[in-house]
């Protein structure tokens, strides 16, 4: 199970509570990286962001992650 928190709009954090572990690493995205996706075109302009993944092939598969003006996704 996880269990995600945000206080105050300011700090945001979550566990991923599993007993298997899939070689997460924090992983840095930069401005602009350009992002290829199987069923749509590539995006090519977008903010930086960070977070934990499991890097396949060279592509960050992101648990959970922030861009550099805030937005959270988990």
């Amino acid at each position: 199970m996880c269990t995600a928190i945000k206080y105050n709009d300011i700090y945001f954090g979550r566990n991923l509570d599993l007993e298997h572990h899939f070689n997460e690493e924090i992983v840095i995205t930069p401005r602009n990286f350009k992002l290829e996706f199987r069923h749509t075109q590539p995006l090519k302009e977008h903010f930086a962001f960070f977070g934990v993944a499991t890097v396949v092939d060279g592509y960050p598969l992101y648990y959970d992650a922030v861009n550099e003006h805030g937005i959270a996704i988990a």
